[in-house]
Parts: C-alpha cells; sequence; structure tokens
C-alpha cells in the first residue's frame, strides 16, 4: 500500500470518526448508523495495521477460507513481535469438534463455518493484534502489550462469540466452541518457546473439556 494510498485512507478514517462524533452530538443518537461507521472505521484500521507490518518487512498472505494470516505470514510476524522485545501473550486456539463434524458436512458448509470464525476473530479482537490460521481447526493470536487477566479478558470475549453465534441456522448438526491456550512472552528465550507453552495450555483446556480458556483468571 502507497503512502498516498494510505493518506487517502486517514482521510476516510477522520471523516468517519467526525460523523460518529456529530451523531453523539444529537438528542437521540442514531445507534444503527454509529454502529455502522464503527465497523467502517475498525475495518480503516485493521487495513492499516497490515500495511504497517508490511512496511516493517513482513509478507502478509491470508487464509483465502479464514481472511486471517496464512501459517506462514504469522510465524513472520511472531518472530519480529517476539524480537522487538515488546510485550504480548500468545494464543493458540482450537475449534472444538470441527473435525469430526466435517466428516458429516458439505465442504461447502465447514468452508462457510471458517469463514464466519475469521469474521468473529476480527470482530473481537483489538486493531494492534494479529491472528492467523496455523492449522486445519487452529489458530493462532498475537495480543500485543498485554498479558495475564487482560489478555484471559480477549481470550473469553471471542470464545463467548463464537459459543453465542447461532451455528444451527447454518446447519442444524453445527455447534462450534473455542478451546484457547495462551502464554506471555515472560522470559522466553524465543518464539518458538512461547508457541510451546500456549499449546501446552491448550491441550489442557481440551482434555478439561473444551469451551474455555486456559489457564484461567485465577490459575
Amino acid at each position: 500500500m502507497s503512502a498516498e494510498t494510505l493518506r487517502d485512507e486517514d482521510l476516510r478514517l477522520m471523516e468517519l470518526l467526525r460523523h460518529m462524533r456529530e451523531e453523539l452530538e444529537r438528542p437521540i443518537p442514531h445507534l444503527e448508523a454509529l454502529r455502522l461507521d464503527l465497523e467502517r472505521a475498525l475495518e480503516l484500521l485493521r487495513v492499516r495495521n497490515e500495511a504497517l507490518l508490511r512496511a516493517r518487512g513482513t509478507l502478509v498472505q491470508a487464509d483465502p477460507l479464514t481472511g486471517l494470516l496464512s501459517k506462514e505470514a504469522f510465524g513472520e510476524a511472531l518472530a519480529q513481535v517476539h524480537q522487538s522485545g515488546e510485550v504480548f501473550s500468545l494464543v493458540w486456539v482450537g475449534l472444538d469438534g470441527l473435525s469430526q463434524v466435517t466428516r458429516r458436512l458439505d465442504p461447502g458448509v465447514v468452508e462457510e463455518a471458517l469463514r464466519r470464525v475469521g469474521q468473529l476473530v476480527r470482530r473481537a479482537l483489538r486493531v494492534s493484534d494479529i491472528a492467523g490460521r496455523v492449522g486445519e481447526v487452529e489458530l493462532a493470536l498475537i495480543l500485543r502489550g498485554i498479558s495475564g487477566d487482560r489478555a484471559f479478558g480477549v481470550c473469553e470475549r471471542l470464545r463467548v462469540a463464537v459459543l453465542k453465534y447461532p451455528w444451527q441456522t447454518l446447519h442444524p448438526e453445527l455447534q462450534l466452541t473455542l478451546s484457547l491456550g495462551f502464554a506471555s512472552r515472560g522470559d522466553e528465550p524465543s518464539p518458538e518457546a512461547v508457541a510451546e507453552r500456549a499449546r501446552r495450555f491448550l491441550a489442557e483446556a481440551v482434555d478439561s473439556g473444551g469451551n474455555q480458556t486456559f489457564p484461567g483468571l485465577y490459575y
């Protein structure tokens, strides 16, 4: 994305935020209009975040189903964030039971389910966060600048969003939930070490019955 395009995106974002302010100043706010403006503003910020990652040397490649980063691009982003020295939490996400259900469902239904999961992930995360598809039914998230209970809160927001989504409207047998394991960078010497801890916590969440974030808030 060129500097000229980024400048145009900035102007569009400023105009959206100005319009949102005007709506809030009205006696009876038009909440639906505000919601649409907010979604557009968040999408612009997401595009800018990806552009900044490209500018820093990360090749952003999208997974065609979820719209999240591919496994390779996510690995590059993780290495870059770890090398920067900043605080972050790494989350490994499993889609509970999807691999078993897919054997009975039309491939088109499965693909649409993955597409919708990708949408829910993008809505639940902050603009600065990074998400990728790292396996057939596994996702991974980089939550920048947070750890501990704040990272747990983001994980739970995503878990509940997937839990409450009306999957039966897509197929009567479909009910997706998430298991999540997260680990903060701490003193780990490599991104692979952080990923290993996150995957271990994901395995504990799955072994404990799924549909939960591990470690929990009071673990």
